[in-house]
């Protein structure tokens, strides 16, 4: 006399029970080697669990080294890029300076065309001396900008 499940699952029930009860009468020893696999999945579940925290652990370990080798790198990047700006301002400033002092060496030739055409030779002369005084001053203040750039970065970049 077997117990009874109602209805639709009576069905399914009775016949888990079957197979359960025939399979201990034909091979006994069955139970046995389930109850063992049973077994060693408790015992095995405790060292699973350690070995899947210690993998994450590990894994978080790597990703934060990871993330603070590139915030390092991206820390350095930045600090480049603002030296090569304020160089780079610098070199503006110098050729907006050399703009202007062309400008001016022109427009003194000009004038003193314009006011005594024949002192052109003087006036040329006047205005190469104005010139070479210029080049001397911007050839300082390019190696005024070349010493920072080193004294910031090194001789090597």
């Amino acid at each position: 006399s077997h117990w009874r499940a109602p209805m639709g699952e009576a069905r399914v029930f009775d016949a888990l029970v079957k197979a359960l009860t025939s399979s201990f009468e034909r091979a006994p020893w069955g139970w046995g080697v389930f109850a063992m696999l049973i077994a060693g999945y408790f015992r095995l579940k405790p060292l699973m669990v350690r070995l899947k925290n210690e993998r994450e652990a590990n894994l978080l370990n790597e990703r934060a080294e990871e993330m603070e080798a590139m915030r390092a790198r991206v820390e350095a990047l930045e600090a480049r890029l603002e030296r090569e700006r304020t160089r780079h301002e610098a070199e503006r400033a110098l050729d907006r300076h050399r703009l202007n002092n062309m400008d001016q060496c022109f427009n003194a030739l000009f004038l003193m065309f314009e006011t005594s055409p024949e002192k052109a030779a003087q006036a040329i002369a006047a205005v190469k001396e104005m010139r070479e005084r210029q080049m001397q001053s911007e050839a300082i203040e390019k190696a005024t900008i070349h010493a920072a750039a080193i004294q910031q970065t090194g001789p090597a970049e």
